[in-house]
């Protein structure tokens, strides 16, 4: 006997995994070198992450995290006109169509990317005074980034609109 079904499966967990990882190292690894930057050697006794860092990565995880709680605990109330039993609720019907727990855990899938991929743009700008995070987005100087969240916004939007199917 199982308790329930986990929101995400197998595929939109790897999917998850490559805009994290793979496809956001790639985003943000392909910055324009800047001759003007003259900092001085960086120390193995200093710090990685610095407090403006830890200030980005815990907005922003708290805001993922309560995002996707009231998705999954309160979504069926909010979206659908009738609740269902999230542990028991299968996701497809006996004759293949989406059950409502499907097109709910696909909505906090697509929620989920979406957050993540607009934290890509959040984390260019990781400096103590700056909270303008459009100022160095523009498209002629950072081709390679805009390449990639394009890439990323096309297959996810192929992922969602073939998984209807």
């Amino acid at each position: 006997m199982t308790l329930g079904f986990p929101p995400l499966n197998v595929i939109q967990m790897l999917w998850t995994n490559l805009i994290m990882d793979i496809l956001g190292a790639i985003a943000m690894c392909t910055e324009p070198y800047n001759p003007n930057h003259q900092g001085s050697r960086i120390s193995r006794k200093s710090q990685i992450i610095l407090p403006e860092m830890w200030r980005q990565i815990l907005v922003q995880a708290a805001y993922q995290i309560f995002v996707m709680v009231i998705l999954m605990y309160f979504g069926q109330f909010i979206f659908f006109d009738k609740s269902f039993n999230l542990i028991m609720e299968k996701k497809r019907n006996k004759d293949s169509s989406p059950t409502d727990r499907l097109i709910l855990d696909t909505m906090i899938f697509h929620t989920f990317i979406l957050m993540n991929l607009f934290n890509q743009i959040n984390c260019r700008i990781v400096e103590a005074n700056e909270i303008n995070i459009f100022k160095t987005l523009s498209p002629l100087r950072h081709p390679m980034f805009w390449i990639v969240i394009i890439f990323e916004v096309f297959v996810q939007q192929t992922m969602i609109n073939m998984s209807e199917t």
